[in-house]
């Protein structure tokens, strides 16, 4: 829904500023409006739509509305209870404290978030003054038939000018998430921090310590949603607000890395998120397979594509501990291991799903991989077999982090030549794996009841170790059918055994 107004300004008596526009008809298509209407009309009280929707709608966002809030004068509860049992539906409560609740209304595959949250203060002026920044301060009177506007906080002015601005610097220690949330506005809408909020979010940034991971991990990984999401998290790491949310960001300052590196462990790592997001605007946005991996969701609305990014920033993040001198050489022996258990140990703290972790742990711990296949002109198709046998799902992922990686190393040892084939390499293990899906599966052989039957075995770890190497055979074309296979098996059991063939 792309909705476009034309605005006209006028003053009125309890409002400073008062927006007059043809708002009606996008109210109107808000899925039961109308009764929320006529319930805060029969209970005597006031509703407000407030917030994110109109926020989006004045900046003529082209999107899917889920999420509506709204502002009850009094007697929240009694509203909402109303509501539900109008539409069958279940009321969740969010913020007992606050008078927050939550009901969810399905719409065929889709779920819309109705939130009513009681009023903040005892008039709405108070509230909207309560609220986190001024692009969040609009709201609109659901009785009122003209469906005025009402800006009270120069909502109008800062969306205009495209600028992050906080009601007040109160608003952070009432909610340090506030901090976080507005960098994932500065991302995803292309906005600015205005200098005295971005001053009050660096004052107040020890309070992120106090908020729940799960909230701060919701939060962060919605900055990954941008498609530049680089200006927003270089500034988080300018002002150390990040250091806050990951702590071994602050580990891997400064760490000199060898004369392949240009730039520090950290900087370093900034970088890669910098030549991923400029390989996705420039290719990977244009390949459809490749945008479907990315945008697979791994948890509830979090893709591929926000851990692949987490993971540009963690990829080294093993290295401060694994760091070392052998000779005149700074070595990082076993960082890519130490990384995946540090990553993983970060996605805990902030509350990702189990599958999460396991992506961005497998990313951090395959990151240098691919660099060991590209060291050759052109990978033995066993070595490709391989690669993908170990990295699975996340093989494309850890290619594309690992050219991400190797953009962002520009130190003086680094060779034009190199650079090329790593590239070449990457890019053809990302087409290798998009051709072999859409291949049939092979049709397996032999199984293990059939090895045992044969040579008279019983159940062992042997048994499974020959199927795989049955099944790698197969991929490659050296195996085509059950005799050849038990030929093969039986090879193979003779040198387990020290005998031969």
């Amino acid at each position: 829904m792309v909705c476009r107004f034309l605005w006209k300004r006028q003053y009125s008596k309890n409002f400073p500023a008062v927006f007059n526009m043809d708002f009606s008809s996008s109210i109107n298509e808000i899925n039961h409006i109308a009764l929320l209407r006529r319930i805060g009309a029969n209970q005597k009280t006031k509703l407000w739509l407030v917030g994110g929707f109109l926020r989006d709608i004045y900046l003529s966002k082209d999107k899917v509305y889920r999420d509506f809030d709204f502002c009850v004068e009094k007697n929240t509860l009694k509203l909402v209870k109303k509501f539900s049992s109008e539409i069958k539906a279940k009321v969740i409560t969010l913020d007992e404290k606050q008078k927050t609740y939550r009901v969810i209304v399905k719409a065929g595959d889709l779920a819309h978030y109705y939130d009513f949250t009681a009023m903040r203060g005892k008039t709405l002026a108070q509230d909207l003054h309560r609220r986190d920044f001024t692009i969040n301060s609009l709201a609109i009177e659901l009785n009122d038939a003209k469906a005025s506007l009402i800006d009270l906080c120069g909502s109008c002015r800062d969306l205009k000018a495209q600028t992050i601005r906080s009601v007040s610097a109160q608003v952070f220690v009432d909610d340090p998430l506030r901090i976080l949330r507005g960098f994932a506005f500065m991302a995803n809408y292309g906005f600015k921090i205005e200098k005295k909020t971005l001053s009050a979010m660096k004052k107040y940034k020890r309070l992120l310590r106090n908020v729940s991971g799960e909230r701060l991990g919701e939060e962060f990984l919605k900055v990954f949603n941008a498609v530049d999401s680089f200006k927003a998290i270089k500034l988080l790491s300018d002002t150390r607000i990040l250091d806050e949310i990951i702590p071994s960001v602050t580990r891997a300052r400064g760490v000199r890395q060898g004369g392949y590196h240009h730039l520090d462990v950290w900087n370093h790592s900034l970088e890669t998120l910098r030549c991923f997001e400029d390989l996705y605007t420039v290719k990977l946005c244009n390949d459809k397979p490749v945008l479907d991996y990315l945008n697979e969701e791994l948890a509830q609305n979090r893709r591929r594509i926000q851990i692949v990014k987490l993971a540009c920033l963690l990829h080294d993040v093993g290295k401060p501990q694994a760091k070392a001198r052998k000779g005149k050489k700074t070595i990082f022996y076993a960082h890519e291991d130490i990384g995946r258990k540090l990553s993983r140990a970060e996605a805990l703290r902030l509350k990702l799903s189990s599958h999460e972790r396991d992506v961005l742990g497998n990313l951090v711990f395959w990151h240098l991989r691919p660099g060991y296949l590209a060291d050759t002109k052109t990978p033995t198709p066993r070595a490709v077999y391989r690669y993908f046998r170990d990295t699975a799902e996340e093989g494309v992922a850890v290619s594309l982090l690992s050219l991400a990686d190797w953009r962002a190393t520009r130190g003086v040892l680094t060779r034009k030549q190199d650079r090329m084939n790593h590239e070449r390499v990457m890019l053809g293990l990302v087409d290798h794996y998009f051709v072999k899906l859409k291949q049939k599966p092979l049709v397996k052989i032999v199984n293990g009841y059939d090895i045992m039957k044969e040579f008279k075995l019983k159940p062992s770890p042997l048994i499974g170790k020959v199927l795989n190497a049955v099944k790698e055979e197969q991929a490659l074309g050296n195996i085509k059918d059950k005799r050849e296979a038990l030929d093969f098996v039986a090879a193979q059991i003779a040198k387990s055994e020290g005998k031969n063939v």
